[in-house]
This record gives structure tokens, sequence and C-alpha cells, in this order.
């Protein structure tokens, strides 16, 4: 297939990638990014950050 043809196809909406392939493609793409987006959102551990505690402030400022 030229590539004028394919993207006519495109413009004019014919299923230029029809397929099985193409939807079993889809649905193994949507689940990675599933994963990945679940992974993210869900750490794994407790993380102990540095932010958590007070910022240690100079004793000349008289702030404590």
């Amino acid at each position: 297939m030229k590539i004028t043809n394919f993207l006519k196809r495109l413009v004019f909406g014919d299923k230029a990638t029809d397929g099985s392939a193409v939807n079993l493609r889809n649905v193994v793409v949507w689940l990675f990014i599933a994963m990945v987006a679940a992974f993210l959102t869900h750490p794994a551990g407790e993380q102990v950050s540095m932010f958590d505690k007070p910022i240690p402030l100079p004793a000349e400022l008289g702030l404590e």
C-alpha cells in the first residue's frame, strides 16, 4: 500500500489500521499505562522525608 493511499484512507475515515494486532497492541499499551500509574500513586513502603522534621535554626536568631 502506498503512503498516499494510507493517508487518504485516514483522512476520509476509512479504517486503515483495522486488525486484531492493532487491538491487541492497544490493550497491552493501556494495561502498561495502568500498571505504571498504579505503582507511581501507591508507594510500597513508608518513606521518611527530610521535610517531616522542623528546620534547625541557629541560636543567634533567638527564635526558640
